[in-house]
């Protein structure tokens, strides 16, 4: 009851008052070493239907990681549009970044709340010791399986044995310190068996775990326990007040969802966050997402396949 009470009160604020996001998802890079069937979140539905999946080889943007002067841009730019949280992740594995966790530690020094989600197979030993002396707020780990065969089947191009050896490796690099280390397992048909399983595993090694609902795309990947399936909010949307999305190369997009670059607000190299934000493009973006129930047919495209808010 209070959380409902909790979305009403936000979703009213967001009529009136149009708060800006304090949260921003940072993407070191777009390239991974998987290929995940689900990857392309917020195109699955058009994708499934078009190729069978939804994977991370159907991206049509330019593959790309984040350099040392388009960072410095960035962060100027977080710092002064008032941006507290910070997300080390979109598209790709962030730790192929080398300088992911020196972005990190910079961040935190900005006093920024920072998270890194990862699909664990990019770490090792000089990079694991790096995260742990920027000591960041959050690393999660996606993994979705307790065997090789259903990991492989969800994670194309890794292994079980691996991800679970490094999840052991940075839970030991992170003792004393106030990281919280997360496995997050997303709940599909072909794993939903191996969830007690995971978490046994997770409490043996000293690590958080939480299912993720599954939001149904391709019926056949669903969970035949519905306690296992997302349900969708009703539009409109109000993530967009709360968090942005920033590719490798500085383009700023209003929704995680947007994978593939169909709502490009702006690029940071060219012209300041602030300025984006109150840009005509961005306002009739906001203003059509607010406006959905009275004229859903001018939702955005990449609302119109989204599998948070329907």
């Amino acid at each position: 009851m209070m959380s409902r009470l909790r979305k009403i009160l936000w979703q009213l604020r967001c009529k009136f008052f149009h708060p800006r996001p304090h949260r921003v998802i940072l993407e070191p890079t777009n390239r991974c070493n998987l290929n995940c069937p689900f990857c392309m979140v917020g195109m699955q539905n058009k994708l499934v239907e078009k190729h069978g999946n939804a994977a991370h080889n159907l991206m049509s943007r330019p593959m790309g990681t984040m350099d040392e002067e388009t960072f410095a841009t960035v962060r100027k730019n977080l710092l002064a549009f008032g941006v507290n949280h910070v997300l080390l992740h979109f598209q790709g594995e962030p730790m192929l970044n080398t300088l992911t966790p020196s972005f990190a530690r910079r961040l935190k020094e900005d006093g920024m709340t920072v998270g890194v989600f990862t699909n664990g197979q990019a770490f090792n030993d000089q990079n694991i010791a790096d995260l742990a002396e920027a000591e960041l707020d959050l690393i999660r780990f996606s993994v979705d399986g307790a065997a090789e065969d259903s990991y492989r089947q969800n994670r194309v191009g890794g292994t079980f044995a691996k991800v679970f050896e490094n999840m052991q490796k940075v839970v030991a690099a992170h003792q004393g310190k106030h990281t919280r280390i997360e496995w997050q397992f997303l709940a599909l048909r072909n794993n939903e068996h191996e969830i007690e399983q995971a978490e046994k595993l997770a409490a043996e090694i000293g690590i958080n775990f939480f299912v993720k609902k599954f939001r149904e795309t391709d019926p056949e990947l669903a969970p035949e326990n519905p306690a296992y399936r997302s349900q969708a909010f009703t539009k409109p949307c109000t993530d967009i007040y709360v968090q942005l999305g920033i590719y490798w190369n500085g383009d700023v997009v209003p929704c995680c969802y947007d994978v593939d670059g169909a709502e490009i607000m702006g690029n940071l190299l060219e012209s300041d966050l602030q300025s984006i934000w109150n840009s005509e493009k961005y306002r009739d973006f906001r203003r059509r997402v607010d406006q959905y129930q009275q004229h859903p047919e001018n939702d955005p495209c990449i609302c119109e396949t989204c599998l948070r808010w329907s």
